[in-house]
């Protein structure tokens, strides 16, 4: 895509009905700690009237998923949430991509870690080769849940441009995985880290088109890592800040947890979900939608009115 813009992302006067996306990644991937993990959580969400965006790893490590995993996310299904996949082995961090922010800050080791398997890893990235990947996630995908795959996500938020390419050749239009601030992410270090409110500037707020006209839809934040209930208020009052300031910026709000993340302290999850929840509500025409929802009714192309940045080397 020869004319990417620049990031645009002037406050708009009268914001546009606003909807809300939770979004949960991991699911497939790990013990039955996690399975129980995803389970405690929808049934969260069943219990405030909410769905999610389960983002799921078909072929965890490469192989088979196991039956209870499968089972739980056919019950998530059932239950109204939306499962949508994250890559296809999250074997590692660099199956669609090199690296990427805030990853490389959470785990340092990442850029080291590639740059030491750069001759091996840079292969990857074809079209021909990520459009088989992407194939198999959907054959996987009708096979088990009988979902056919509109939005996308790649682990660790590791993409490259024929990633894009890839998944506009395989009918997959819509891409989740860009930060608007890794702020949620600033303990994970050092848990008395700077948590205040830390924005980037290089992306645009909202959906855009981005490579290979493929819509991206930013990620908000995340405020259930690993160790952030131990400074449960201080999360509970960044996701206030950051939903005030983003809807002043973008009809669509997507915002990031993890399994593992959330299996770290239900109490604080949860609290932060009624938070939010209670937060939205008071604000004018606002609501809940899960990703698939909003591709299906057009109104991820509708919010996309803004062309994404050239900011990928790969």
């Amino acid at each position: 895509m020869a004319c990417l813009g620049h990031a645009q992302n002037s406050p708009v006067e009268n914001p546009e009905l606003t909807a809300y996306t939770w979004t949960i990644d991991d699911a497939g991937w790990g013990d039955s700690v996690l399975v129980e993990s995803l389970k405690r959580t929808t049934a969260f969400f069943d219990s405030r009237g909410l769905s999610s965006t389960v983002f799921a790893v078909p072929k965890p490590w490469g192989e088979t998923m196991s039956a209870e995993w499968k089972e739980a996310l056919i019950a998530a299904r059932d239950a109204r949430h939306d499962i949508q996949p994250l890559g296809l082995t999250h074997s590692d961090c660099y199956e669609f991509g090199p690296p990427a922010w805030p990853a490389t800050d959470i785990l340092p080791t990442l850029q080291s870690e590639f740059d030491e398997r750069r001759g091996q890893l840079m292969p990857r990235y074809t079209v021909g080769k990520l459009r088989e990947r992407i194939e198999e996630v959907k054959e996987i995908f009708l096979a088990d849940y009988g979902v056919e795959p509109t939005v996308f996500r790649a682990p660790c938020g590791a993409i490259s441009k024929p990633m894009f390419s890839a998944l506009r050749e395989t009918g997959i239009s819509y891409h989740s995985g860009v930060f608007i601030s890794g702020s949620g992410y600033g303990h994970a270090v050092d848990n008395g880290g700077d948590i205040s409110q830390q924005w980037v500037d290089n992306v645009p707020y909202r959906p855009f088109r981005w490579y290979a006209g493929t819509v991206e839809v930013p990620i908000l934040n995340e405020y259930t890592w690993h160790e952030s209930g131990q400074r449960s208020q201080e999360f509970v009052g960044l996701a206030r800040q950051d939903l005030d300031r983003i809807s002043q910026h973008s009809p669509v709000v997507v915002i990031m947890m993890h399994t593992h993340g959330i299996a770290d302290d239900f109490e604080h999850a949860f609290r932060v979900i009624d938070a939010v929840a209670e937060h939205v509500g008071r604000k004018p025409g606002a609501s809940f939608a899960t990703l698939g929802e909003l591709a299906a009714s057009g109104a991820l192309d509708e919010a996309a009115t803004v062309e994404g940045p050239d900011i990928l080397e790969v």
